[in-house]
């Protein structure tokens, strides 16, 4: 494959030996031409500032101004591009740790081309500084001007950016990158100008960088060869400067002292470890000394990290002027360190997200009405001095073990009501109204606990391959040694697992998490595979690949159970119809396969996220904490196409991730019916409003009557059919009838829909009639799944000294994987570009015959030979694995091509010269091996073809002036002069403008066809022919 990338990088140039003839005949014919063979050396581009010389830093203006007590100065200067930039001095703060070499960036055409930049940011770290510097470096010979390109750069922490530069949708089995860390996109012209990019709270470890050359269509972009254009190198420096914290640390049970001022200029900040035994941690504040004309003092806390305005596991507004307990309870990250922030709420603070409500709080946007504020005690002053705006308080950490029952807390709204940052989620009437209310003299004495997350936990086992990126887990070995290939669920108590993905050598495959419902069919498949664990490679593209996929031919699954060998308990999976939540689907329930009666629905939804298990929530969220995501997989055992689930992770971040399993039953069959119907009958009796001004196109006009009365009926409105029922609601949300409402009428008929089938679902709490086995693989590998589709290949490279995987698309499909096909060409495209590439090579039929007829013996044959090598050539390289066919290896054909039209130029040279015939041979074999040398060395090398070039012109010219000279007539005959030099020239140039200016990757065909043709017809002028070449005595 190899050789296969690089014969694609040369296609535009494999006939290129024939660019010899234009120089050839041009020099011959027009004498100022020669000047081309000197070209006058630029001026020396401007010198890059050493990187020694230089520092990361922010400018003053950007740069946060750090804690007096944090500030660790540091006298570097430096020196950015441009000659009229003085040195100055970075940042107060600022700490410079990483100053990385130059790299090498290559144009974007797949993921292969990314250059890797390693940084290490270290922990308490509050703001991280990343400088780059991109420059063009010439490589010619003469001195060029490099035209600044276009750099892209993505940051992230943890593992490689997953990119998509094409804006190519990624896989739908891809996780969501809302739940992945941020990417950090930085785009910049390579002008030697300095780019910064400042993260803030970024997570301590490792982060990578890719940057490229950014991407451009390439089938736009002209086809150069190698020395014709500026030989430039892209060059990108990289460094790295952070500003840390000191944050206070605390230990559980321990109360600290502290105060608050209005004009620090950073948070203060405390750090604490939590074990991986506590479930809840509660952040208690005592308030000894209230401040009654500051601000609202904001809270945030973080795993791992310092926490921003963007990224906390919990957040709240706590109100100064009360003395008091304020009582904070969050779910914590199991054995990591966690940060507080807390500082006085400015102007500027935007709605916080998520921000709890309890005694002592209020959301960021609650404002206080002026009949309270002359309720609140007033604040004592001193004549003539301006009061303290500074808080005076104590901080008390208490942990909560995972068998705790409950925690009292004043945060119980937070608990029943979390938030997305990037969806607004409807919550439930009744979560909205347990906020505790506001009280002058303190928090009030009842709370609400918050609850314990239960889990039903299940240790796994990593078994590692010898290849990259190749692992699996699986849950322990039974006391006989027998791996279950089934979870047991149980409707309120979610399953979980928990796994770990090593740094650096787990991140460059992809993560995939697979599960079946349908185990009848797929366990059969995994007891088959554990029998030969030996061939792991064929084990995990077994587990993953093909769990969307039909295994066996399809069977009546209402019938089908599965019984395991193994400890794990024997359950019975069976199916019926799926209770849709969608408004459109609520119609087609019943429709297809249906279980027997009294049989369950059962939906499980799969939650997966690093460090932080989820709770599986109906109808398809995960919460986290205080937010709520779209659940990774929703599966059920209605039919076969909804009963298995996929989720990949390409590039995982190291640290442990969390797997969650709820399972969740709608009860029988005909009481998931009777919830959809009456639900759909609530939705339209309250908005029968709406029916009064529908006129036609609606459907519903023609007995609007009947339908208005019969919804004021409840009598009525109970006997109303199914059918009738479902067109008043089509009617509702059509845009023909409500006057361009429809997407509103849609979003509160899934609001209403969604509740009203929740009552229904069984899975709040544990529930041990509704129960089900589910076959799973948590494997990684390759690529996706060990594969690029059907038209890619799984390649591993290295860039700055890390590994990864990524798929090179062939046949012009693109997209992670290989599967996105808008830019494929068809069959019979691909064909007659082939066709066209090979069989121009056919008119190099006339000059073979005229150069026999000529008595030019060993020239026909190079020219058979080249004609014959370039015809299997493009024979194998363009027909893009449809339509090719390879002799031999491609790079052998290619070496043949290259090597056999570098002959055919110069043995047509030294035709042309009519030189005495005993140095002809010695001329040709001189030649053959000197140019096998070259070809060799570097078969594009613009030199390669100006050496055999100049020298055949040296020779020419000697000959011809020497035979002038001697025979004091015109050398050679006048109408070969006049005639076939004129047209063998015509044509070489129009072949060297074609090749040279018009070729690109969408024409390329049809251009180097013509190359192909007007190269082969030169020779038929070019070639000497002794009636028309020697003058007539």
């Amino acid at each position: 494959m190899c050789s296969r990338r690089s014969s694609r990088a040369s296609c535009g140039t494999s006939s290129t030996p024939w660019v010899l003839g234009v120089v050839t005949l041009t020099l011959l014919t027009l004498a100022p031409t020669r000047s081309l063979c000197s070209v006058a050396p630029h001026p020396a581009t401007s010198t890059i500032s050493s990187v020694a010389s230089s520092s990361v830093a922010s400018s003053s203006s950007t740069a946060p101004v750090p804690d007096a007590t944090t500030a660790r100065p540091t006298v570097s200067a430096r020196q950015d591009a441009g000659p009229t930039e003085q040195p100055t001095l970075p940042p107060e703060g600022q700490i410079p740790l990483e100053r990385l070499p130059s790299n090498t960036l290559l144009k974007y055409t797949a993921y292969k081309d990314v250059s890797i930049l390693h940084f290490r940011i270290p922990t308490d770290t509050r703001t991280a500084f990343f400088s780059f510097k991109a420059y063009e470096e010439s490589k010619g010979a003469f001195q060029r001007n490099c035209k600044p390109n276009d750099i892209t750069l993505h940051l992230k922490a943890g593992s490689y950016p997953v990119i998509s530069p094409e804006n190519i949708t990624f896989p739908k089995h891809f996780l969501d990158a809302e739940e992945r860390f941020e990417i950090h996109s930085l785009q910049f012209k390579s002008d030697s100008t300095t780019r910064r990019l400042s993260i803030e709270g970024p997570h301590p470890g490792n982060w990578f960088a890719v940057a490229f050359i950014s991407w451009t269509d390439p089938n736009n972009e002209r086809i150069e060869q190698q020395g014709l254009a500026a030989s430039c190198e892209t060059l990108l420096m990289s460094e790295m400067a952070v500003v840390s914290a000191r944050p206070q640390l605390l230990n559980v049970d321990v109360r600290y002292e502290g105060t608050l001022a209005a004009d620090q200029p950073e948070p203060r900040s405390f750090k604490f470890f939590v074990p991986h035994n506590v479930s809840i941690v509660t952040w208690r504040l005592s308030i000894a000394q209230p401040c009654f004309n500051c601000t609202d003092v904001s809270f945030h806390v973080q795993a791992s990290a310092l926490p921003t305005a963007r990224n906390y596991l919990q957040n709240a507004l706590i109100c100064p002027n009360q003395t008091g307990d304020v009582s904070i309870d969050f779910y914590p990250h199991e054995g990591a360190w966690h940060y507080v922030d807390m500082d006085f709420a400015r102007e500027t603070l935007p709605t916080a997200i998520g921000a709890i409500v309890a005694p002592g709080y209020r959301t960021p946007n609650e404002t206080t009405e002026p009949e309270e504020r002359k309720q609140q005690p007033a604040a004592p002053t001193t004549a003539g001095a301006p009061e303290a705006q500074m808080v005076a308080y104590t901080v008390e950490l208490i942990y909560h073990d995972t068998y705790d029952a409950g925690v009292g807390s004043t945060a119980a709204a937070a608990a029943a009501t979390p938030t997305t940052p990037s969806t607004e989620d409807p919550t439930p009437a009744d979560a909205s109204g347990d906020a505790a209310e506001d009280s002058a003299e303190g928090p009030a004495a009842d709370t609400k606990s918050l609850p314990n997350r239960s889990f039903d936990r299940y240790p796994v086992l990593r078994q590692t391959y010898r290849e990259f990126f190749m692992f699996d887990y699986d849950l322990l070995p039974d006391v006989n040694g027998t791996v279950p290939v089934t979870l047991n669920l149980t409707a309120g108590v979610p399953a979980l697992m928990k796994f770990d993905v090593n740094d650096v050598y787990d991140i460059g495959g992809t993560l995939s998490f697979a599960v079946a419902m349908r185990q009848d069919l797929k366990g059969s498949l995994i007891d088959a595979r554990h029998e030969s664990t030996n061939e792991h490679a064929s084990v995990v593209a077994e587990k993953l690949v093909d769990v969307q996929e039909e295994f066996v031919p399809e069977v009546d699954l209402m019938t089908t159970t599965t019984t395991t060998t193994t400890t794990t308990t024997t359950t019975t999976t069976t199916s019926s119809t799926t209770t849709s939540t969608t408004p459109s689907s609520a119609g087609e329930a019943g429709k297809g396969k249906t279980a027997p009666a009294g049989k369950a629905n059962q939906t499980v939804i799969v939650c997966l996220r690093l460090e932080e298990p989820g709770i599986p929530t109906w109808p398809d969220k995960c919460v986290y904490g205080r937010h709520i995501y779209p659940a990774a997989i929703v599966i059920n055992n209605t039919d076969a196409d909804t009963n298995t689930g996929l989720v990949h992770v390409p590039f995982p971040e190291p640290g442990s991730w969390y797997v969650t399993l709820g399972l969740f039953c709608h009860g029988t069959e005909a009481t998931a019916r009777s919830t959809i119907i009456d639900s759909v009958k609530d939705f339209v009796r309250s908005y029968r409003a709406t029916l009064a001004a529908m006129r036609a196109p609606c459907s519903c006009a023609d007995r609007l009557s009947y339908y208005r009365g019969c919804l004021a009926d409840d009598g009525c409105l109970q006997a109303l059919n199914e059918t009738e029922t479902l067109k008043i609601k089509e009617c509702i949300m059509d845009a023909k009838c409500t006057g361009g409402r429809s997407d509103e009428m849609a979003r509160k008929f899934e609001q209403h829909h969604k509740y009203a089938t929740e009552q229904s679902v069984q899975g709040g709490v544990a529930d041990s009639t509704c129960n089900s086995s589910v076959v799973f693989t948590i494997s990684s590998s390759p690529c996706v799944a060990g594969r690029c589709g059907r038209f890619g290949r799984c390649y591993h490279y290295m860039s700055g000294g890390f590994v990864f995987s990524t798929c090179l698309c062939l046949r012009n499909y693109r997209g992670w994987d290989c599967t996105e096909d808008s830019q494929v060409p068809s069959s019979a495209s691909i064909l007659l570009a082939s066709l066209m590439l090979t069989l121009s090579n056919l008119l190099f039929l006339p000059s073979i015959f005229y150069a026999v007829k000529r008595g030019y013996h060993s020239e026909a044959i190079i020219y058979f030979f080249a004609m014959f090598f370039s015809a299997f050539y493009h024979a194998c390289d363009s027909g893009e694995e449809e339509f090719s066919f390879c002799l031999v290896k491609i790079g052998v054909l290619q070496f043949c091509d290259f090597y056999c039209g570098l002959l055919a130029i110069w043995v047509t040279l030294i035709a042309m010269s009519n030189i005495r015939h005993q140095l002809v041979s010695l001329l040709h074999m001189l030649g053959a091996i000197l140019l096998a040398f070259g070809t060799e060395l570097n078969k594009q090398s613009l030199w390669v073809f100006l050496a055999p070039a100049l020298t055949g012109i040296c020779l020419i010219s000697v000959s011809w002036g020497l035979r002038c000279r001697k025979t004091k007539r015109c050398f050679p005959a006048r109408s070969y002069l006049a005639l076939y030099l004129p047209i063998g020239s015509v044509l070489v140039m129009v072949g060297l403008v074609c090749f040279a200016f018009l070729q690109t990757k969408q024409n390329y065909h049809i251009v180097h066809s013509i190359w192909h043709m007007v190269m082969a017809l030169s020779i038929l002028c070019l070639l000497p022919d002794r009636k028309t070449f020697h003058p007539k005595c």
